[in-house]
């Protein structure tokens, strides 16, 4: 039976449509959501000053403590992050392991490398710790660490690149997707300068991995494979000197390249109150990346200022205090809260604002929130948790003193001073000896007075008989 020419053309509109849905819908799976992004784009709020002009194709500028991206080009377009992937591989290291555990080098993590990795030729069943091993993934960006480190944190490299993606989504990334523990060119290995601002950013709450990312040169001693010391040297064009661009303020960052990244290069500033993060990918030479991470810091740290926020959430009177039965519960500030403003910009235009049952999590004492807006852009969350107000008044011995004759006389019984008291008394008791007093005289006048009317009858009774005999 032949088929309607008819039908056979609504077939083939019906599946172009499905197959358009299904492009658009993976489209939409790596698309970056920007309400849902974790750090505040200031650009969203009010004008921003003019930015530098940079050569690298993407680019971010972000200040750290407050989260607030000041600058960005092409910020979460995918791109080939190669070796400022080890960030995480790090991240995930500090995470999991104490610097002093030992590290045993497999075949596999020193031979299944991809045609000039950059390695510290290590060799297998070498052994080093895992403080030695940061140091030579970030310091000499050696790939055989970042797969020893991923067989020692999670047994195999790709249990341990599962734990990356995991990672990345626990931290908020919107276009990244790891393939390997080292940055080695793959179609499946990507991410974007936003999403490194946020890798970077929990990467400098590990004081060691600020530590490793900021030295130019480290020395690893003889292992049980290698008798001569291990040099390592840092190619970081602003932390190092290597490019005349040595950057004042300076402390951690991590250098990569690759065919298909070309030059990637993140750093970490701190000047003043200030702490900036840069990313910037996708550029030809190691001086491009530094002159263009070199001009995007001093634009931050030049036009912008950060304050610290709690200060002005204790004076706050937004807040009432929680009635739970009998007890009285205050709101408190947990954590710390920063805004970051153009200079010039006035900080009191920031409107505060407390939604209860926001940021709240199950077993957690946080039951509020407490945002910072600017023209309907929220730039800053604080958490607000719940203790009794009794166990934050400032409680003091109470110390007992004599009271003064002056300060005993003017003590209020009833309203009326003790003076007063005394004073009323004591009249009152005058009166009653007065009258006690007149009370005795009239008594003894009228006690005379009988006797006298008794001794003038008994003498007149002793007149009258004489009388009778005259």
């Amino acid at each position: 039976m032949k088929r309607h020419p008819f039908l056979r053309i609504l077939s083939l509109f019906l599946c172009a449509v499905l197959l358009c849905q299904g492009v658009c819908a993976r489209a939409e799976d790596h698309a970056p959501e920007k309400a849902e992004k974790a750090l505040a784009t200031l650009s969203d709020a009010l004008e921003l000053p003019e930015g530098p002009e940079l050569v690298s194709d993407f680019a971010i500028l972000a200040e750290a403590k407050s989260g607030t991206i000041l600058y960005e080009k092409n910020a979460y377009d995918r791109a080939a992050p190669a070796s400022i992937t080890k960030i995480m591989t790090a991240l995930l290291t500090a995470e999991s392991c104490d610097l002093n555990e030992t590290v045993l080098f497999s075949y596999r993590a020193c031979h299944e490398l991809a045609k000039g990795s950059s390695t510290i030729a290590r060799t297998e069943d070498e052994v080093m710790s895992v403080r030695d091993c940061l140091y030579a993934l970030l310091v000499a960006s050696a790939n055989e660490v970042a797969q020893a480190l991923a067989e020692h944190v999670s047994g195999s490299i790709e249990a341990f690149v599962a734990r990356m993606n995991d990672r990345a989504e626990e931290l908020g990334c919107v276009n990244t997707h790891f393939a390997n523990t080292h940055g080695t060119p793959d179609p499946d290995h990507y991410t974007c300068c936003y999403d490194m601002v946020l890798i970077m950013q929990a990467a400098m709450q590990h004081s060691f991995l600020r530590e490793a990312m900021g030295t130019a040169k480290y020395q690893i001693a003889p292992t049980n494979k290698h008798s001569e010391i291990t040099y390592l040297n840092s190619k970081h064009p602003l932390i190092t000197n290597t490019y005349k661009m040595k950057y004042e303020g300076a402390v951690a960052g991590k250098t990569g390249s690759s065919s298909e990244a070309l030059n990637t290069l993140v750093t970490y500033a701190v000047r003043g109150e200030m702490d900036l993060i840069c990313v910037v990918m996708h550029a030809n030479g190691q001086a491009v990346v530094g002159e263009d991470s070199t001009a995007l810091f001093n634009y931050g740290f030049d036009r912008y200022f950060r304050t610290d926020m709690l200060a002005a959430a204790a004076d706050d009177p937004a807040v009432d205090p929680v009635f739970l039965g009998s007890d009285i519960l205050g709101l408190i500030s947990s954590g710390s809260c920063y805004v970051t403003l153009p200079k010039g910009a006035d900080i009191g235009e920031l409107v505060s604002s407390v939604h209860y049952g926001a940021g709240a999590e199950a077993g957690s004492d946080v039951i509020a929130v407490r945002e910072y807006s600017l023209n309907g852009v929220v730039l800053a969350r604080l958490p607000l948790k719940v203790e009794p107000v009794t166990s934050r008044l400032p409680i003091t011995p109470e110390i007992v003193r004599e009271k003064t004759s002056k300060e005993r006389l003017r003590t209020r019984y009833l309203g009326i001073p003790l003076i007063y008291w005394i004073i009323i008394a004591g009249s009152l008791l005058l009166l009653g000896l007065l009258g006690a007093v007149i009370y005795l005289i009239l008594r003894l006048l009228r006690a005379s007075k009988r006797r006298e009317v008794q001794r003038r009858r008994a003498l007149s009774r002793i007149e009258e008989p004489n009388d009778k005999f005259i």
